[in-house]
């Protein structure tokens, strides 16, 4: 950001972008200086207006052609609009004047493109350029993190916290590091003696009970959280993650205390209503539960598991009807995989309401003819109540109505499993080969492969190393 985009009062800003804006509806050409302008796609790029800024680079180097700034800007906004190769190219073009805006513009772009270590390389050079340190740090963290470096990523970010011991974007990415590099107990001494140092700062008390609460010390996690809240009451994530613990141990009151603390402490949040709504309904409170499964839905309508919520409320108030309707009303929600709502059927069994799972599938498959993955999660609803002629008899149903070979390859898969682990071995396999034949990338199907993982089967090994899906060992 250019600093005479600091300098520019909220009233004189306003008036150089109306100017600015006039002129492009009128098409007449007016006057700007190169401050002025840079101050004006400054604002494009912290508003986010892509077409506005790009009209407003365009405009200033057709005023002032090869301008240095104007063109770094360009190479920004190529970023910016997903188009970093272009970025690139003009950077190429440009070339280097030791500017350190220019290695952090091509460094982001680089990065952008998955090309971190030479990402790392330009940030490196603008060390040296008198750059704002706190930035170039973070960056080159980034990519070691990208890189999966985790230890070069926590020396960069060490570096950040010398310089800033408040930063706590920082300190989060430092607990995130040590998550992904499953150093647990290495991140618990890290906060502790940061706290030592900082002893009212948030954001290690916060990733202290992080940390705390991944190795299973929810005792210990709790009061770190309470520390966090101790120095600041409204920091909602707090109150959110205490919540999470008493509910993840059955302590549905104290869950339900905080979940509504959260509620005050922050706009109106879709997550936050729906797991106090959860919380009510495992207390068997469930007029509350449905006010804030409601409250959920009110906030955000495409939010589908407050209606799956709202269903299983309304059946056990023994209401069918509203169970099935918001069921119903759920499905309306454009999901972009099958494979989610197989899970969420999967789960409402496994919770007890395999009346709504099997409700659900058939609606599903109602309104999804077509679709194979409904029809195998309708037959592993039978598998799980032992009926396996019925779930050889759902998927025998949908081979009827599949169009391509993959769908039907893959309901093969499952017709052979479940006729294997019936005990009907010889049209277990017949299947198998069948669906190899039909489609062997399907194999690799994820439904299938958590299904096979528990089946062990001398002759389907045979036959899959003769297919070449698995080595022989």
């Amino acid at each position: 950001m250019g600093e005479e985009f600091e300098y520019y009062s909220e009233e004189l800003l306003k008036e150089l972008i109306s100017r600015f804006q006039n002129m492009l509806e009128s098409g007449k050409s007016l006057f700007f200086d190169i401050d002025e302008l840079s101050v004006i796609i400054d604002h494009y790029f912290e508003q986010g207006s892509l077409d506005l800024l790009k009209k407003a680079i365009q405009y200033s180097l057709e005023q002032y052609p090869g301008n240095y700034e104007f063109l770094l800007k360009k190479a920004q906004y190529y970023s910016m609009s997903d188009q970093p190769e272009k970025g690139l190219e003009l950077l190429d073009d440009l070339g280097n004047i030791g500017d350190s805006d220019f290695y952090m513009t091509k460094g982001s772009i680089l990065s952008q493109l998955e090309q971190y270590r030479e990402a790392i390389e330009e940030f490196t050079h603008a060390l040296n350029q008198n750059h704002d340190l706190t930035e170039v740090y973070s960056n080159i963290a980034f990519e070691y993190e990208n890189l999966e470096q985790y230890d070069k990523a926590l020396e960069y970010l060490s570096k950040v916290l010398e310089l800033e011991p408040d930063n706590d974007q920082a300190l989060n990415e430092i607990g995130l590091c040590y998550e992904m590099a499953d150093r647990s107990n290495d991140a618990i001494d890290f906060f502790k003696n940061f706290i030592d140092d900082y002893p009212y700062s948030k954001g290690a008390w916060f990733n202290l009970a992080i940390s705390y609460n991944s190795i299973g010390n929810n005792e210990k996690a709790i009061d770190a959280y309470e520390f966090v809240l101790a120095i600041d009451e409204n920091y909602a994530s707090a109150w959110f993650n205490i919540a999470n613990i008493y509910f993840s141990q059955g302590n549905f009151d104290k869950a339900i205390e905080y979940y509504s603390e959260t509620i005050k402490k922050e706009d109106p949040d879709v997550v936050s209503f729906y797991f106090l709504g959860e919380a009510y309904e495992q207390n068997e409170m469930l007029e509350n539960a449905l006010a804030n499964y409601k409250k959920a839905v009110e906030v955000n309508a495409g939010f589908i598991e407050a209606y799956l919520g709202l269903a299983r409320t309304y059946l056990k108030l023994g209401d069918l009807a509203s169970a099935y309707e918001n069921i119903i009303k759920a499905t309306l929600i454009e999901e972009p995989m099958p494979l989610f709502w197989n899970l969420r059927a999967i789960r409402l069994h496994e919770q007890g309401y395999g009346q709504l799972a099997r409700y659900l599938t058939n609606h599903l498959i109602k309104i999804n003819p077509n679709e194979s993955a409904y029809y195998v999660n309708l037959a592993l609803l039978k598998v799980s109540e032992d009926d396996y002629s019925e779930a050889i008899l759902v998927l025998s149903d949908g081979l009827l109505k599949m169009n391509n070979d993959k769908q039907k390859a893959l309901l093969y898969y499952f017709k052979g499993l479940f006729h294997l682990l019936s005990g009907n071995e010889e049209q277990g396999l017949l299947d198998f080969e069948f669906a190899i034949n039909l489609d062997k990338n399907e194999y690799a199907n994820v439904l299938l492969q958590s299904e096979l993982s528990s089946l062990n089967n001398e002759a389907l090994t045979k036959l899959l190393i003769q297919y070449q899906l698995i080595k022989d060992e």
